[in-house]
């Protein structure tokens, strides 16, 4: 007995570090996180347990190789202790699994994409943020492919060269496909429209409903879904009805020529009374006057501004306008005229009357 411990006492750090990493990883898997998720619960961080999940297995995976580095390092084998790829293997393990973590977390169903978006200024839906997720997630694997490769000295000035190669074949082989997808990105990074918003581009007027790589989905009012690629649109001015804070209201109102001056003095004051102490409209924007004397018509021309972005609430706004403005009319005593035309005949002068022929006399 002995003799078998004192063979294996050489192998009582090793195997002592080997023990207790495992142990560390148990108590990582079992406590640690648990505790991890409670004080989460406790401090309530939005995406605290995005990240925990992110880099749960990635750090389960780094314990387990330093046990296993650890055992080799201190373990009595001169021949294990001098190998330079046990190094390397322990390097490349826990580069590999930070960015593993990290490509986790660019994932945008954890929400920290969005929130990262949101954070930078980019009010962006789940679609758009699914066009910096896959771009972060193609870094993200670059990087991790340059950095291993690195560790085991390999060259890479070779693959470099030959991906910016191929990125030009490919870039000339589909430049219609990245015209679209850098038009996507510059739609995210400008953020003329958002999802919902009503918009007129390109000859297209209708509702945003989605936006992908390629292309832009609207929904135009007879409820046709036009699809217009986002090269087009980065390309071309884009109108939003949705971001408007006020809408103009203007029209012109025909009065009969027998309005008085005095009447037309009378209805102009009370429509300008009414507009400027109407908590709808902007009061220091009200503008009423007597343009124009039109062929059948006295032209009064009226033009305000709504307190209201939105088309339905603008319509209920401009049909509140008009029946006041009716009902003033009416308490002036002006009415609106319709085209019309006078027509003035001459009398015809009179005609000599017809002398009427004497019947011939008859032969006896």
């Amino acid at each position: 007995m002995n003799e078998i411990l004192s063979t294996l006492q050489p192998w009582y750090p090793s195997i002592s570090a080997f023990c207790f990493f495992t142990l560390l990883r148990y108590i990582y898997k079992h406590f640690l996180l648990r505790l991890l998720h409670r004080i989460n619960n406790i401090i309530s961080f939005k995406n605290g347990e995005d990240l925990i999940n992110a880099f749960e297995h990635p750090i389960n995976v780094v314990l387990f190789v330093i046990a296993f580095y650890s055992a080799i390092n201190l373990a009595p084998i001169a021949s294990l202790n001098n190998l330079q790829i046990v190094d390397r293997i322990l390097r490349s393990t826990i580069v590999l699994s930070f960015f593993w973590g990290c490509y986790n977390v660019s994932d945008t169903t954890h929400g920290i994409m969005l929130d990262v978006l949101e954070k930078a200024g980019i009010r962006s839906e789940e679609s758009l943020s699914n066009i910096f997720s896959t771009i972060l997630r193609l870094i993200i694997v670059v990087l991790c492919f340059v950095t291993v490769a690195r560790e085991w000295n390999y060259d890479i000035s070779g693959f470099i060269a030959s991906l910016s190669i191929g990125s030009v074949a490919v870039a000339f082989a589909a430049k219609d496909a990245l015209a679209n997808v850098f038009g996507s990105l510059i739609i995210v990074l400008d953020k003329p429209f958002k999802n919902g918003d009503w918009i007129m581009a390109n000859g297209i007027e209708g509702v945003v409903e989605k936006v992908s790589f390629r292309s832009t989905c609207i929904r135009t009012f007879p409820q046709e879904l036009v699809y217009i690629p986002n090269s087009l649109l980065s390309n071309t001015p884009i109108t939003n009805f949705t971001l408007r804070e006020k809408r103009r209201v203007d029209f012109t109102l025909g009065l009969t020529y027998g309005t008085t001056a005095e009447q037309m003095e009378n209805v102009i004051a009370k429509i300008k009374n009414y507009l400027q102490s109407n908590p709808k409209i902007y009061g220091d924007n009200v503008r009423a006057h007597f343009v124009a004397y039109n062929e059948s018509s006295l032209d009064l021309r009226v033009t305000c501004y709504a307190r209201t972005g939105d088309h339905g609430e603008y319509l209920d706004i401009l049909q509140e306008i008009n029946l006041q403005i009716m009902k003033l009319m009416e308490e002036t005593g002006v009415s609106c005229a319709f085209p019309s035309r006078s027509v003035y005949l001459e009398t015809p002068p009179a005609e000599e009357p017809k002398q009427q022929k004497q019947p011939a006399a008859k032969e006896a």
